[in-house]
C-alpha cells in the first residue's frame, strides 16, 4: 500500500511538472504558472498562477476533469474550474465549456 501511495504521488508529481512546462511554453505570453498540483485519484488540479498586470498569485482550481483518448491522442476536458477572481472563473467557464485541450505527447504517456 505504501508503495502504491509513493508511485501515485510520483506520477502526480510528474503530471504537475509536465502541465506546469507545456502551458508556460503555449500561455507564457500571459503570465507564469509558478505551481501546478495534481491529485489523479480525485481528478483535481490547482494551479498558483502569476498574470501580467496583477499584483497577486491566482489560484486556479480544475475541481473536475475528464482524460479522454481519440485517435491515439490524449485530451483533457474541464468540467468545473474556480479561481480566486469571480470575473476569471465567470469567464473561463464560459469560454472552456465542453471544450478538449489535446495533452502533449509526454503528458499522455504518464497517465
Amino acid at each position: 500500500m505504501v508503495i502504491g501511495r509513493i508511485g501515485k504521488a510520483m506520477k502526480d508529481g510528474a503530471l504537475g511538472v509536465a502541465i506546469k512546462t507545456w502551458a508556460n511554453d503555449r500561455y507564457g505570453d500571459y503570465g507564469e504558472i509558478r505551481e501546478v498540483n495534481v491529485d489523479t485519484r480525485a481528478a483535481r488540479i490547482v494551479a498558483k498562477v502569476m498574470m501580467r498586470g496583477e499584483r497577486e498569485v491566482i489560484a486556479v482550481t480544475i475541481d473536475r476533469y475528464e482524460l479522454i483518448e481519440d485517435g491515439g491522442k490524449t485530451f483533457l476536458k474541464i468540467n468545473k474550474l474556480t479561481t480566486t477572481r469571480e470575473w476569471i472563473t465567470r469567464l473561463l467557464n464560459r469560454l472552456l465549456d465542453g471544450r478538449r485541450f489535446e495533452l502533449p505527447a509526454s503528458v499522455g504517456r504518464i497517465l
